[in-house]
């Protein structure tokens, strides 16, 4: 170490809190909006310098030995209650700051002893530019996959791989923080340096790898979306065709293209001998564009309809009944469906099970919902599966053309 006052002290550790958060928030997305993580970033910071001065004052030896692990606990607690991620993967992204921060503050006392002759000014001007440089290259290089990463790993990485990910980065820091070494040489610079490029080149492969999984397997999933959604459109066309030729349609709502819609679904229910109860208020205007609408309501009703084929294949006698309402009150359109199931119809990871839905109608109705920033919910109530939704609309919009 190059020693120095209480004030290069204070600047090393104002320099080394800042960086690290920043690092935080250029590879985690906030659980909060962006004033509340401003704030949040702004008292953790301040609070945390605030409390190593007092330690300090107090008990500098004590400050000497425990002062700097304390302070990365506490802004690893911050770190985990703040970030959007899931806990392990939050927990692999902390020991990646800290591999980071390791780097440029052994790089910085590295680049001081052996070109400016241990001068402690030197430590801090080249911890700064080391962090800019390894900011700047995160903000403008990985940043994104960083993040795309951890919006795919929960579902592609397991625990071990993660753990694995971070005993490198471990190890990473053992290397460059290892007490027993202390040649201060050009050659040791570039071991650090070296140690650095290429267990950040492992992380970044890792990124792409899962990244590229993830996308392949979302790409997939959407190719399905949209074979399923022509499967569902002939599927309603040829209601509509065979419904059409029967008379005029009941008067459910004014909306003229729910109407037919969900007329075609009632007559075809009643048909199988499937009890339909519909309590529809909805004006002309629905408040989200028709086609999206058709498409939730649509998805809904197959799966209805898959929901009471199946009770009924498990107890012959058992009577099955659809029940759907449709409510529109100011800036909130909210649907309620529900209907006969199987007793033991499971949900996983919040939706219905493929085999107990008859297919990725859940996960159409979801993207849907999820267009307008809504809420949904899924259950299975002793053997009624209830479906439960509410999106945003925006008042005064036309959508009423559009189909």
């Amino acid at each position: 170490m190059l020693g120095g006052s209480v004030i290069i002290a204070l600047l090393r550790m104002v320099i080394s809190i800042g960086g690290t958060i920043l690092l935080l928030f250029l590879m985690s997305e906030s659980r909060f909006s962006r004033k509340k993580t401003v704030l949040s970033g702004v008292g953790f910071y301040l609070s945390a310098i605030a409390m190593t001065c007092i330690w300090y004052a107090f008990s500098q030896e004590a400050f000497v030995r425990m002062g700097a692990l304390v302070t990365y606990l506490c802004f690893g607690v911050y770190a985990v209650w703040i970030s959007r991620d899931t806990i392990y993967v939050s927990l692999y992204k902390l020991a990646l700051i800290f591999y980071l921060i390791s780097a440029f503050m052994v790089g910085g006392i590295e680049i001081a002893v052996i070109f400016f002759h241990k001068n402690v000014w030197a430590d801090i001007i080249a911890r700064i530019v080391l962090f800019g440089l390894i900011a700047l290259f995160i903000d403008r290089r990985v940043k994104s996959s960083i993040r795309g990463f951890s919006d795919y790993v929960e579902n592609e990485l397991d625990h071990f791989s993660v753990a694995v990910m971070m005993l490198s980065l471990f190890l990473g820091i053992g290397f460059i923080l290892n007490p027993t070494v202390r040649d201060q040489t050009p050659y040791r610079l570039f071991q650090i340096a070296m140690n650095f490029f290429l267990t950040g080149v492992m992380q970044v492969l890792v990124f792409r790898l899962y990244l590229h999984i993830g996308r392949e397997k979302e790409y997939r999933q959407q190719n399905q979306f949209m074979e399923m959604n022509h499967r569902l459109l002939e599927r309603n066309l040829e209601l509509l065709g065979a419904f059409g030729e029967d008379g005029t349609s009941e008067k459910i709502c004014e909306n003229a293209a729910v109407n037919r819609i969900l007329s075609a679904y009632a007559d075809q229910a009643r048909k199988e001998q499937i009890h339909v109860e519909l309590d529809v208020e909805l004006d002309v205007e629905a408040g989200i564009p028709n086609i999206d609408l058709i498409t939730i309501l649509a998805n809904a009703w197959e799966n209805a309809l898959y929901g009471c084929m199946e009770a009924r294949k498990e107890d012959a006698g058992r009577e099955c009944i659809i029940r759907l309402s449709i409510r529109k009150k100011k800036n909130k359109l909210a649907i309620y469906c529900s209907n006969t199931c199987k007793m033991e119809a499971g949900i996983e990871k919040g939706l219905p099970r493929p085999e107990d839905s008859g297919g990725l109608g859940a996960i159409s109705i979801v993207k849907t919902v999820e267009k307008f920033d809504g809420e949904y919910d899924f259950k299975n109530d002793n053997g009624m599966f209830i479906f439960r939704l509410v999106v945003n609309i925006v008042p005064g919009r036309d959508f009423s053309a559009m189909a």
